[in-house]
């Protein structure tokens, strides 16, 4: 049978409960649960915003307390022992009351987070395209626009107060903005990569010029060449679309202070360690160490985010890759910094959780990469107040495996929403984290 409403008259122990609402506007640690104790009867009666149903089939009958309570003899000293089991109960119920509240003061603190990283953000987007028109005009305030973009990347991923926050990089069919999404993307990768290589702050403010404008040679094709880069390019078309990194360096050119070892990262950001790259054929000797960190930053994003959806990879899919598969094409030292940064289930996997939940991953725990920050799905509460479990506190509940966008319901993919993500945690990592990550990235390709 069906829920069915009920009052808050009608409430008795014994009842089959389903609270319609917000999980964060009560204490219970579920949305649905057999009401045991008076106290949780008071709970529910207080509650204010929710609509309440039970479940006739799976509520105890009516008067059962009653009798039980009338019960004499030999009898009494079994109820003392229930409740003494009572007793227990309750108080691990009040445990896991107790422990709602914390997750709702860590959601909460999530939630004020993330609304700062994504004004920042957004304040970022914009400048970008006001930049990319400076830059196609021939204007040098779009290097200084550039420049200032990059300081408010820095100070996102250097706040501690945001360094956990997700930082969520909307989507877009406008071909300007996703040209500015991957800019990003690469540019923060790319950043992450340098400090964890521990260069020096004037080197990471070059790397990082270089990586927000790498690709700034793809303005001069038209929004249907680029938009048949990766689906129905012809030979010839492909062909075309490689001379991007000769383009922007023309472009950057004209400008006399942009910095040469940056015109070396748009030139060379395609090449490949064993001369397999484009447009020169370089081989490692005669790659920047600033380009080949580039290269890793844009080959992940590229394997992530391909302009083809069907070609996509998983985040944990491109990392296994990346150190797999591109061992010979790609600084190794760039991709283990890279993995170490996001760890066996970076920000963005879809992931199945040992209790049966659907999640996504949101940000990872640099102390213990097998247990990031997930949410969940749940098809009781709105997706814009989704639950947020940090599994390295929820010791009872693991990661099973990652799974693909196509793998679940439009339902689902809908709630959860993978999109562009990355997320930063400046924390030291521990020893013997990176290995351990390696270990496990291979294991799964």
């Amino acid at each position: 049978m069906a829920f069915e409403e009920i009052t808050t008259n009608d409430l008795r122990i014994g009842l089959y409960i389903k609270i319609e609402g917000s999980w964060f506007s009560h204490p219970f640690p579920t949305n649905t649960f057999k009401v045991r104790y008076h106290k949780e009867l008071e709970t529910l009666k207080s509650l204010k915003n929710v609509t309440l149903l039970f479940d006739p089939d799976r509520s105890d009958p009516e008067g059962l307390e009653e009798d039980e309570a009338g019960l004499e003899g030999e009898t009494a000293s079994l109820q003392r022992g229930q409740d003494v089991t009572s007793a227990d109960e309750a108080a691990a119920q009040e445990e896991l009351v107790q422990h709602k509240i914390e997750l709702q003061k860590d959601y909460q603190n999530y939630q004020e987070q993330l609304r700062k990283v994504e004004a920042d953000y957004k304040e970022v987007l914009r400048e970008g395209k006001v930049m990319l028109q400076d830059l196609s005009s021939g204007s040098p305030r779009g290097l200084a626009t550039a420049k200032k973009m990059i300081g408010s990347l820095n100070d996102i991923l250097v706040d501690n107060n945001t360094s956990r926050a997700l930082m969520n990089l909307m989507g877009s069919n406008d071909t300007g903005e996703e040209f500015l999404l991957h800019a990003l993307n690469v540019c923060t990768l790319a950043i992450l990569i340098a400090r964890d290589l521990g260069l020096k702050r004037h080197e990471i403010e070059k790397i990082a010029m270089g990586a927000m404008l790498h690709d700034i040679g793809e303005l001069k094709y038209s929004a249907e060449m680029l938009l048949r880069k990766s689906r129905t390019a012809s030979a010839e078309t492909k062909a075309i679309l490689k001379k991007h990194p000769r383009y922007g360096k023309e472009t950057l050119t004209a400008f006399p202070s942009f910095p040469h070892e940056c015109l070396d990262i748009v030139l060379q950001h395609h090449e490949r360690l064993n001369g397999t790259g484009y447009p020169l054929g370089l081989k490692e000797g005669g790659i920047t160490q600033y380009a080949k960190i580039v290269m890793v930053a844009d080959a992940y994003d590229e394997l992530c985010n391909n302009p083809d959806p069907h070609k996509s990879l998983t985040p944990s899919e491109a990392l296994s890759m990346l150190y797999t598969k591109e061992r010979s094409t790609l600084w190794g030292e760039a991709v283990v910094t890279l993995i170490r940064q996001l760890g066996v289930y970076p920000p963005g996997s879809l992931v199945a959780l040992t209790n049966g939940s659907i999640g996504l991953v949101t940000s990872v725990n640099m102390e213990t990469r097998l247990r990031p920050i997930v949410m969940v799905y749940s098809p009781d509460i709105p997706k814009d107040e989704a639950m947020i479990l940090d599994l390295a506190r929820e010791q009872e509940i693991a990661i099973k495996e990652a799974i693909r966008p196509r793998e679940l319901s439009p339902e689902i993919r809908d709630y959860l929403n993978p999109r562009r993500i990355i997320s930063y945690y400046p924390s030291a990592p521990q020893a013997g984290d990176a290995q351990a990550t390696l270990e496990c990235q291979a294991a799964s390709s």
